[in-house]
């Protein structure tokens, strides 16, 4: 593991290859390069084939799957959905202004920025959550400033963990920042809800101030689907001329398609479904140690660099500028 950037060893050396490619032109603002000459600079030095290491690099450049990317992707990178990724040899990349921020710390050009605090892990199956940017470059600032702040405080300002699909995020989060194991618990209608600190509640946080939108419908005999999904059917009524259930436990996705009935907007049926409490995923989440113990112990180790410094070049590449 990077020890100045909290990234990974694959992580660090997909950055490390990317910046190897320089004269090449894979700096930020200049021209993407091609995936396959990196995944075979990731094998040269790590003996990871391009199918594995491929996955990792994926996710560097999805802007859903961690807070701060630290690649621009160029060509198919996949969705949110089920759809895959195209082929390495199809995709390029090039690094972002973050990824440079990341390289630079490694190489003791910076003092060391917290990204793999921000990023965390559940992005790939860990229990680390991720967290708004922004707020843990303030919580690590007030820390450095005022070595007897509170947990408390520090707790307030990091808040609850923050994801890319713009979720409702809800639980116990002083469990959470306490370090309490456990944590929100993957599932939906009929799956164990285990209480935790968090819970991902879909749709997107927009629904609590969208103005509500009722669809007149005539009544009619129930449709087909209403016999697959009659507890559905009876709590919602929505006008669905289908629904299917995509989902698919091999690839990890969660994906239900609404067909809108004849005469029903797609748009409509959206703003309907988005009224439909009870609808989530959730994710086990955990910190190793308590949140302030983790943010005060990492100024600590590192009480002797620029921190100040580090951390304002992280905020600009996070804004999209370069440091």
């Amino acid at each position: 593991m990077g020890e100045r950037s909290g990234l990974g060893l694959i992580e660090c050396t997909i950055l490390k290859a990317l910046d190897a490619l320089d004269a090449l032109g894979a700096r930020p603002g200049r021209r993407h390069r091609s995936n396959a000459t990196v995944l075979a600079v990731l094998e040269d030095r790590l003996g990871l084939a391009p199918g594995y290491g491929y996955e990792v690099l994926l996710d560097l450049g999805r802007s859903w799957t961690m807070p701060v990317s630290l690649i621009h992707p160029f060509g198919n990178f996949g969705s949110r959905g089920d759809d895959p990724a195209a082929n390495f040899r199809c995709t390029d990349s090039r690094l972002s202004p973050a990824g440079t921020v990341a390289l630079a710390a490694e190489r003791g050009e910076l003092a060391p920025v917290p990204l793999g605090l921000i990023n965390g892990s559940t992005y790939r199956g860990g229990t680390r959550p991720p967290f708004r940017p922004e707020d843990i470059i303030e919580a690590l600032r007030l820390s450095i400033r005022r070595p007897r702040v509170t947990g408390a405080e520090l707790a307030a300002i990091v808040g609850p963990p923050a994801y890319g699909n713009g979720c409702i995020v809800s639980g116990d989060f002083a469990a959470l920042a306490a370090g309490a194991p456990g944590g929100p618990a993957a599932g939906g209608p009929g799956h164990d809800r285990r209480p935790g600190p968090g819970r991902h509640r879909e749709p997107p946080a927009q629904r609590q101030s969208r103005p509500h939108r009722a669809a007149h419908r005539r009544p009619g005999p129930p449709p087909d689907w209403a016999e697959r999904y009659p507890g559905l059917h009876q709590h919602t009524r929505l006008p669905l001329q289908d629904i299917r259930d995509e989902s698919s436990a091999a690839r990890g996705t969660d994906r239900i398609v609404c067909v809108p009935r004849h005469g029903t907007s797609p748009a409509d049926l959206r703003d309907l479904l988005l009224d439909v409490d009870g609808v989530f995923t959730t994710v086990e989440v955990a910190l190793p140690r308590p949140l302030a113990a983790t943010i005060r112990s990492w100024v600590r180790a590192h009480q002797g660099e620029d921190l100040l410094a580090s951390l304002a070049a992280l905020e600009e590449a996070v804004n999209g500028r370069h440091p």
